[in-house]
């Protein structure tokens, strides 16, 4: 069952919906959505990590995607120069990931969609589509208003995933 962190009522029980929704249907151990509402407040919702170590793991990853803005889409962690030396690589947590950012219609950066797996995974555009859609769905649950607190955007999101 997905958990939440410091959330409100409404956001929280559609994150859940959305964290287990992307396990099931990627069959994955670890999802993790953080999102910044219209008001500011933070919600995470995760499932298979606590959502503090969750957040750690899925920003850490994300990072990587900063000068892209693209969708980070890693197979073999452990076989990823990017990656490989990573806390949660080399314990075993993470061996495959899939995320994205959640950028809101004036370009900050409102949250973060990730999927994990423990063991190395090949990605599909099937899988790709469905995590955009998971996204399209939760910015619309946020709303069309701009941050008022965010990450500002550096370069536009790109619609192929960084490998």
């Amino acid at each position: 069952m997905a958990t939440s962190l410091r959330a409100r009522a409404p956001t929280a029980t559609a994150l859940d919906h959305y964290t287990g929704l992307v396990g099931r249907v990627l069959d994955v151990p670890v999802v993790c959505i953080s999102l910044i509402d219209a008001d500011g407040w933070l919600t995470t919702s995760s499932l298979g990590l606590p959502p503090p170590n969750a957040m750690l793991v899925a920003w850490a990853f994300l990072k990587r995607t900063t000068a892209s803005g693209r969708p980070l889409v890693i197979e073999d962690a452990r076989a990823d120069p990017r990656v490989e030396r990573m806390p949660a690589v080399c314990d075993g947590t993470v061996a495959a990931f899939l995320g994205m950012r959640l950028v809101a219609s004036d370009g900050c950066v409102v949250g973060t969609l990730s999927a994990m797996a423990e063991s190395p995974r090949r990605w599909t555009s099937r899988d790709l589509e469905f995590m955009r859609g998971v996204r399209g769905r939760i910015l619309a649950m946020r709303g069309g208003t701009p941050a008022r607190r965010g990450i500002p955007e550096r370069t536009a999101v790109g619609e192929e995933g960084v490998r």
